[in-house]
């Protein structure tokens, strides 16, 4: 996964394909918004547990490369993670037993690394060599000094809960560090321009108008049935969301 768009996620099929003919590559989405660390982190922990054991992620959202930031090799146990040192993978790696080393075995790069690519010169050929059955010690050192990430979490109190949107996805709606477990039905959700109550269904609202419901991600999600909640409300990540809770 990544934020690369079109052509650069190709050539990295290549440099993975080159190594490890045998290799099966899943792309889990390059649409990640330019440079957003944040957002590649939520997508990446959300997913990963519904992933067979075995599988390998390469996630870059690098807006440092070529810096002096390290490249990560996370061991999960039964997954692997490969990216930049940036907090990108860590959301991920704790929803598991994790250790973190950082490669220094230049061997297992390409042999010209640009500044600009290092998902072509350093982390698709990292993966490709340990699904070829190369031990990542074998690549990389232990690494304790790794940038940490904590997503944003939901601030509950007596009579309200606060918290922000982490994601809108392509239909425009709004994900929110909220917890649908924190949550219940008929729940009255604010945010700058707009009301709502928690529903189960797109349904349970007329077309056009705003909704919230707990989404796919299991968290609260805000939505415009049959309309785009992000331009509808003009939000964008990180903008505040409140829910008075409707409790006695």
């Amino acid at each position: 996964m990544t934020d690369f768009g079109s052509y650069y996620p190709g050539v990295m099929k290549g440099v993975i394909l080159g190594i490890d003919p045998d290799a099966k590559i899943v792309d889990i989405t390059h649409s990640i918004t330019r440079g957003n660390i944040r957002e590649g982190a939520f997508l990446l922990k959300d997913c990963i547990g519904y992933f067979p054991d075995g599988m390998i992620f390469v996630a870059v959202v690098d807006p440092g490369v070529g810096g002096e930031r390290e490249a990560l090799i996370v061991d999960c146990g039964s997954k692997v993670l490969v990216g930049p040192d940036n907090g990108l993978l860590i959301p991920a790696a704790k929803t598991m037993d994790y250790r973190v080393y950082r490669a220094v075995d230049e061997r297992y790069f390409l042999k010209d690394v640009s500044k600009s690519f290092h998902g072509r010169d350093v982390f698709a050929p990292i993966a490709a060599h340990i699904s070829k059955g190369v031990p990542i010690e074998d690549i990389g050192e232990p690494f304790d000094l790794f940038i940490d990430l904590e997503l944003e979490k939901a601030i509950v109190c007596k009579d309200k809960i606060i918290g922000g949107v982490l994601f809108i996805d392509d239909f425009g709606n709004l994900i929110t560090s909220i917890s649908g477990n924190l949550l219940l039905r008929g729940d009255r959700i604010k945010v700058k321009d707009g009301e709502m109550n928690l529903v189960s269904t797109y349904s349970d609202v007329e077309e056009g108008d705003l909704l919230a419901i707990i989404g796919s991600h299991g968290n609260l999600e805000i939505s415009v049935n049959k309309g785009n909640a992000a331009e509808f409300l003009n939000f964008g990540e990180g903008d505040e969301v409140t829910v008075e809770l409707a409790r006695k």
